[in-house]
């Protein structure tokens, strides 16, 4: 470890360097410096010390100033520093600038000693900090196709939709693609059978092979293949090609995999768009095409049940904030779900032309969403939803103007009534918690058999428990006990022992120890105070 001594006093400076030489083979001091008055950090440049020892007043008024100097330049460089009493304050600030320990003068060795096995000990947590984080990013080189393919599906599947952040991600992983881009999947047919008939390396082996068939086969393309599942490898293209192409050279494609690796193979091809970003909208419109058996997709569908062939505007449908909107509905947030449907209708207006009837089907599927979570939850209100959402409003709606102040009220009523049940339901959970308690209190106390009791969770039992007493369910438990320790404790004889039993206490000392936390006092204390002021 390099050292570098910095006090005006010479004679200082030769007795830490004799003392350091001699106790610390560790160190090596690479520099000394003596003049207050010069700039030090030059000479710190050329000696590159890990460790500076100074003295804290070499630096004169100006001390804060120069230490963040020379920290801001070299962030690694640890400080000791060292004296008198009257400095102890700027010397504990000095701690913000790398200063790892001080000292008071006159420096005795036992001091300069801890000092600098503190420094060691701190050196080498540094280092193996530093191997740790080598070692992290080794593994990372070594692994950075699994990560450049996570990169790829991520933006496959839509969920990169930033120009900049997709540019970011080619650039870090050393993709290039020209504009005109477009995607298309290889898919294994019937593979669920052919599955059942290979072993587990054996169908590794497969996909592998078909990956490697179709990597040769786009050599002269410009392409990213990716595996995106054991029966399918993922295809995206860049370059204005005419579709027809594509589809001959897919169709030659699908001839030499079956050729190599004796599979038939479906291909599902994306139309081809300007933006980098709507990359993931053709890879949607070739997954539609093979689920629809399209292999151009011109007259393919996405997977959500609204949708009908030959309409785009579904690729850009935002499928996981729909997601998030009905479950918030459930939950009753409006003020959320309506920002959702915000965004939804956003999305709408800026995918095109709405098809005719599609719009109430979109919001006829979210109701039907809704609906089925209701029944997922075991929620007895799945006949208000005919009434919160009535289907004639919601089917006549002609635009999305009008779709949305439809959906938007509708939405509004059920979340009010949500709330309301919500609210009844738990007031109701409150009132039947409290009736437990007060029944079974003198019991082994376990919040799980009490949940399972009342129909809920301990989780739910417990939130909706405390919101209401401002107190745990365990404390309003133990409150309740107390109450009944007290009255017994004014109004009989009955031993603590008894007591303690009769109020659900295994153990007595554990009994004493509650009373006095809650109480202040112990039971015995409490009874002499209430038998003196009777």
């Amino acid at each position: 470890m390099n050292i570098m001594l910095v006090d005006s006093d010479k004679d200082n400076i030769k007795n830490f360097r004799t003392y350091i030489r001699r106790s610390f083979s560790e160190f090596k001091i690479v520099g000394t410096f003596t003049e207050p008055n010069k700039d030090i950090i030059p000479s710190i440049k050329d000696t590159k010390p890990d460790l500076i020892v100074a003295d804290i007043k070499f630096f004169g008024g100006v001390r804060f100033m120069r230490f963040k100097d020379i920290h801001d330049q070299f962030p690694d460089i640890k400080f000791i520093v060292y004296g008198t009493f009257n400095d102890s304050e700027y010397m504990r600030r000095a701690r913000d600038f790398g200063v790892i320990d001080y000292m008071y003068r006159p420096v005795k060795p036992v001091e300069l000693s801890r000092c600098l096995k503190l420094a060691l000990g701190q050196q080498k947590k540094v280092e193996q900090q530093r191997q740790i984080v080598k070692q992290q990013k080794e593994r990372y080189q070594d692994n950075m196709s699994f990560y450049e393919g996570m990169f790829l599906r991520s933006l496959a599947e839509g969920h990169i939709v930033s120009e900049d952040e997709i540019m970011e991600g080619f650039a870090h992983f050393q993709l290039k693609l020209t504009p005109g881009y477009s995607a298309a999947i290889v898919h294994i047919d019937h593979f669920r059978q052919i599955a059942l008939t290979l072993t587990e390396s054996e169908k590794h082996l497969l996909i592998y092979k078909i990956f490697q068939t179709v990597t040769e086969a786009m050599a002269d393309r410009e392409a990213l293949i990716f595996m995106t599942a054991f029966h399918s490898v993922s295809v995206l293209m860049g370059g204005y090609t005419p579709i027809e192409e594509n589809v001959s050279f897919f169709d030659h494609v699908r001839t030499l995999i079956y050729d190599k690796c004796q599979t038939r193979i479906s291909i599902g091809l994306g139309r081809t768009y300007d933006n980098i970003a709507d990359i993931g909208v053709s890879h949607k419109e070739a997954t539609a095409a093979l689920r629809y058996r399209n292999r151009i997709g011109y007259y393919a569908v996405i997977p959500l049940e609204f949708v009908e062939p030959g309409n785009l505007i579904t690729y850009r449908y935002p499928a996981d904030r729909e997601d998030r909107l009905v479950y918030m509905a459930v939950v009753g947030d409006y003020q959320y779900c309506h920002q959702v449907l915000l965004e939804l209708f956003d999305a709408l207006a800026q995918s095109g032309p709405m098809p005719e009837g599609l719009l109430p089907k979109i919001l006829m599927n979210i109701v039907i969403r809704i609906s089925r979570y209701i029944s997922e939850q075991n929620l007895p209100i799945a006949s208000q939803i005919s009434k919160l959402f009535p289907a004639a409003e919601i089917l006549s709606v002609q635009n999305l103007e009008e779709g949305l102040l439809t959906f938007d009220r509708a939405l509004k009523n059920f979340c009010s009534y949500i709330r309301r049940y919500t609210e009844e339901n738990h007031q109701r959970l409150f009132r039947a918690a409290k009736q437990y308690v007060d029944r079974n209190y003198t019991e082994n106390f376990s919040t799980a058999r009490m949940a399972v009791s009342l129909g809920t969770t301990p989780e739910h039992l417990n939130k909706v428990f405390t919101d209401r007493e401002r107190v745990s369910l365990f404390d309003y438990v133990m409150r309740v006990r107390m109450n009944e320790v007290r009255r017994l404790l004014r109004s009989s004889d009955m031993p603590e022992e008894e007591i303690c039993n009769k109020v659900g206490f295994d153990d007595v000392k554990y009994f004493r120890s509650i009373f006095k936390q809650y109480e202040g006092i112990y039971p015995g204390e409490y009874r002499e105070l209430e038998e003196t002021e009777k």
